[in-house]
């Protein structure tokens, strides 16, 4: 009996020192209000194995505000396309900047700024204010290799691994690389759809624009007769290609998302979300906060019970 006694105060004690443990570490994640009046800083990298690729030019949008509490709102000429921001994971961010990227080449959205690549493949940009920015980059071409970043969001502040917002923004451009230009290559668009539940809500087509170096120079329609689906054949191998739905169908939201040669455009109709864990700009200090309280709970719960059972042992 005396061997369990000890067995169960060191059993809690240990619990006890975990939720200490535990409590201090997720503390870090707490990383409250943003100095939205403050300004920051961005430094992009472009390059392949250690080597920049220099010389190329990237223009800078500023797409959202953001608010104290790490809320983002779709600002200017952005503030027009039904795109969603809300719960949003690492791919997700990665389908915005693609989508808001293709609407700003197709639209002629004039940019913040543009800069060009030094010989390390870098630019830095200092002076900016808080909120969102699209980075889209123009193409490299090295002998027969053509690189083509990806557009990128990017917050400032970013929030970083201890949890603080950080004002001044390190970020490295990935890129599509293709080994030749004088082949021809070929673009394909899948369309999907996000509404179970509201099939009905779907049009019978949609109207999808390719666009060459930012100009619209072909137009489709997508509908169940072609699967939803389309190929452009015999493209040139030196321009950046990108697509745009014309005319988003009512309460749907749109993205738009590149893997190789395949488009995959979605249109989702807003519903129940699944959950989430918080992504940049979203406030991380609920969670410390209920998770300790959650914890705390836990030890109460079993002290009391310890206390009442060894109080029923005793009268006995």
């Amino acid at each position: 009996m005396k061997a369990r006694h000890i067995l169960k105060r060191f059993g809690t004690l240990l619990l006890v020192v975990l939720l200490g443990i535990s409590c201090m570490a997720m503390t870090a994640y707490s990383s409250g209000n943003i100095e939205t009046g403050r300004q920051g800083s961005l430094s992009v990298y472009f390059g392949e194995n250690g080597r920049g690729f220099s010389e190329a030019t990237f223009s800078i949008y500023r797409v959202a505000d953001i608010s104290e509490d790490g809320t983002y709102t779709l600002t200017g000429d952005f503030a027009q396309y039904p795109v969603r921001m809300e719960n949003l994971d690492s791919s997700g961010w990665r389908a915005l900047a693609q989508t808001l990227d293709a609407y700003a080449a197709r639209d002629e959205i004039a940019s913040l700024m543009t800069r060009q690549t030094g010989p390390d493949g870098s630019f830095q940009i200092t002076g900016l204010s808080t909120g969102l920015y699209l980075i889209s980059g123009g193409q490299y071409i090295d002998e027969d290799i053509v690189y083509t970043p990806e557009p990128m969001l990017v917050s400032i502040p970013g929030l970083s691994a201890d949890g603080t917002w950080v004002y001044d923004i390190v970020a490295s451009c990935k890129f599509e690389r293709e080994d030749t230009t004088d082949t021809p290559v070929s673009r394909k668009v899948q369309k999907v759809w996000k509404d179970d539940g509201n099939e009905e809500k779907r049009p019978e087509d949609i109207t999808v624009q390719l666009l060459e170096n930012g100009n619209v120079v072909d137009t489709v329609v997508l509908s169940p007769k072609n699967n939803w689906e389309y190929t452009w054949n015999n493209l040139d191998g030196s321009s950046k290609w990108q697509i745009a739905e014309d005319g988003v169908p009512d309460g749907y939201t749109v993205t738009m998302t590149q893997e190789g040669n395949i488009f995959v455009l979605t249109n989702t109709y807003p519903g129940k979300q699944p959950p989430t864990l918080p992504q940049t700009g979203m406030l991380w200090w609920p969670v410390p906060l209920l998770a300790c309280s959650g914890l705390l709970l836990i030890v109460t719960g079993l002290v009391v019970r310890r206390r009442q059972r060894d109080g029923y042992e005793k009268k006995r």
